[in-house]
This record gives C-alpha cells, structure tokens and sequence, in this order.
C-alpha cells in the first residue's frame, strides 16, 4: 500500500523585506522516496489551507496519508477520505479536547492493566549510534470515549505511541497521540507512524544539506517557486537512478561535470 507524508518546509532565504520566506507543503512517497507533489502557502495563510489543494491534485486512492498536527483537521481528513485515501494524523494542542480525552482513555486503561480494554499491542526495540530506543505502540477503536467523534469522517481507531529512549544512559520518554481511519491494527499503526518522519530525513534534509535549499537567493516573482520545483525534480531523478553508487550531493556534483552522467539521467525521466 502507498504511504504518503505530507509536510512543510520553508526556503529560509527567499524572504523579502516586509513578507515571509516561501513555505511550501510536499508530498512524499515513502518508499521510494519520490516526491509526489508541492504546493505553496498562500502570503497570509499557512499550510491548513495549503494540503488540501495539495492532496486534490494527486491520485491517492488506497493510500495512507499522515500528516502533523498541523493538519489535525475534520475538512483535511474528509479531504482525505474524499479521495478514497486513508489518514494518521497526529493529535497535540491545536485539538485539545480530543488530547486530553486520548491520554485520559490511555493513563485509565493503563492503571487499570488494561483489564477490560482490548486493544492492540506492538512493542518494539532498537539499538544504535549509542542509543536504545523502546517503543510501544497501542491501537483503540473505543471512538464513543472521544469528544464528537463523527466530526472526522472514516475514523476507525485512536492510538498512543510511548517511546523512551538511553542515550548513554540518560533516559527520556515521549508519548505521542494519533487518529486515524485504519482499523486498530498495531502493526499497521506503527508503520504509518514510523514511515512518517522519512519527510524529514529523506525529503527536508536531503533539500538543505544535498541541494543546498537553505542557501537558495531566488526572490523574484516566482523564482523561488519555479527552482524549489526544479530541485525536488532533480531529487526525484537522483533517487530513481541505479546506474550509480554514493549519495545524492557526490551525484549532483558529477551530473554538473558530465554530460553523459546529466544525460543519462534526464533521459530515464522521460521513459
């Protein structure tokens, strides 16, 4: 199944005196690490107005869309659901009523032993770099214990994800709140939950630190605009090329020297 994230990012020095830089909301496969799809927020507004137009213009049905609180919306979930798509959306202070009404469900049925509260359960745990990271995921469809639940169309369950993790021995713990219109599967839940942040590491990151996003001057007219599509185009090619070992920034440095390499590259675009 498709798993798209969505999220925003801005182009730090694009701004002018007297109006803020562009930020742009993109979509992201995550499997392949292909972008989908960008659309900019409005001057005035930000990205509740903006993922909509975004996810209108791009075929998603069958897929699951996960998107930060930012996006924690009835309209962006119907949207979704509209389109014959799935959601995780993430839950923190912008909805308040229905935060607190999940952690008082989960520290209830947590004191309790969860005795009388089915629910699904996954535990995960990962080492590395230093640092243990536990995790423990629970998935609910007891949807009559939130505040109107009809208001987000296709809900089918609620989950809390506790993450505590030991780095060389200080340890911290996270919980972090969700709903979504899967069903209360676990396993299913922590791999829209995980897949989420490669907007991060492999969209947000690979932008500012490979392509040099951060650093871009462009700020006339649709300038901006026109080159941050250019460069999620250039790192669509860069991941759908085989052909090469090494990272993205060692790729875009030899296909800027070889004719044959930015040939090669710009000829498998259009297969």
């Amino acid at each position: 199944m498709l798993k798209l994230n969505c999220g925003g990012v801005s182009v730090c020095r694009s701004a002018v005196p007297g109006a803020k830089p562009l930020h742009l909301v993109s979509a992201l496969e995550t499997q392949f690490g292909i972008v989908l799809g960008q659309e900019a927020t409005a001057e005035k507004s930000n990205e509740i107005t903006a993922i909509p137009l975004l996810l209108e213009s791009l075929m998603i049905q069958g897929a699951i869309v996960t998107i930060d609180a930012i996006g924690t919306y009835p309209h962006i979930a119907g949207c979704i659901r509209d389109r014959q798509a799935h959601y995780v959306l993430a839950v923190k202070g912008n909805q308040p009523k229905l935060a607190e009404a999940i952690q008082e469900f989960f520290h209830t049925g947590e004191a309790a032993a969860w005795k009388d509260c089915p629910h699904d359960f996954l535990e995960t745990l990962e080492k590395g770099h230093g640092r243990i990271e536990h995790r423990r995921y629970y998935a609910f469809n007891h949807l009559a214990c939130l505040p109107d639940p009809h208001r987000w169309p296709g809900l089918g369950m609620f989950g809390v994800v506790v993450c505590e993790r030991d780095i060389n021995g200080k340890i911290s713990r996270e919980q972090r709140l969700y709903i979504g219109s899967i069903a209360a599967d676990a396993k299913r839940f922590a791999h829209a939950v995980r897949s989420h942040w490669a907007i991060e590491n492999r969209l947000h990151w690979c932008l500012d630190v490979c392509l040099n996003d951060d650093q871009a001057r462009a700020r006339v007219k649709n300038a901006a605009r026109n080159l941050a599509t250019v460069r999620r185009i250039g790192l669509n090619l860069f991941r759908l090329d085989h052909s090469r070992k090494g990272g993205i920034k060692a790729r875009r440095m030899l296909a800027s020297s070889s004719n044959e390499y930015r040939a090669q590259l710009l000829g498998g675009a259009c297969v």
